[in-house]
């Protein structure tokens, strides 16, 4: 692997623990702290913003799925599950949660490099997905504050839509300011404008 990661750990099974970490430093990457339980496994993350988490899915306190949301909702990384089940109901929980590989225990060395290397691709994939979702999101609420400003000119000012667009935009040119700004500030004179 061209890249050094810093990772993260968390099984409540020390044994795992040590066989992973012994994986990873021969893959060059460095454990950057080891967790026995999902609660230590948040805190870690929080305290070392590790490049790559690695979570037993059945751990006391709080599971590997809950710590990954967890994780996730503070400072996404890409996370993959480690279990010794395969069964349906065992994968599901996993499906669910922000992870992006599953391995199953006891981890086969030749299996590790392929399993980070797809986390972190996936991980990425998901990243990009989200922010563009994001902006998505912004996009269509800076449309909805210009639709309003809009309508806001036509009944106070009595302009056709096409004029009261027209007006938003010349003035948004003129004073060199984003049109959604411009719609802000005149949704926030709404009530002067209303006494004219």
């Amino acid at each position: 692997m061209s890249e050094n990661l810093r990772v993260l750990i968390a099984d409540d099974e020390a044994i795992h623990n040590l066989a992973l970490t012994t994986q990873l430093e021969t893959l060059g990457h460095e454990v950057v702290g080891t967790a026995t339980n999902g609660r230590q496994a948040v805190e870690l993350a929080r305290a070392e913003h590790p490049d790559l988490v690695f979570l037993d899915i059945r751990m006391p306190v709080m599971t590997g799925p809950e710590a990954a949301e967890q994780i996730a909702a503070e400072d996404p990384v890409p996370m993959i599950i480690l279990s010794a089940y395969s069964d349906a109901r065992t994968v599901e929980q996993a499906v669910r949660a922000p992870i992006f590989h599953y391995l199953v225990k006891p981890v086969d060395p030749d299996d590790l490099a392929p399993a980070i290397a797809v986390a972190r691709a996936r991980f990425h994939e998901w990243l990009a997905t989200r922010q563009e979702r994001d902006r998505l999101e912004a996009k269509l609420e800076e449309r909805k504050i210009v639709e309003r400003a809009k309508g806001l000119l036509m009944e106070s000012r009595g302009l056709s839509e096409r004029d009261a667009y027209r007006f938003l935009q010349k003035m948004s040119q003129d004073k060199n300011t984003p049109m959604v700004e411009l719609a802000r500030k005149i949704l926030l004179a709404a009530p002067l404008l209303n006494k004219e």
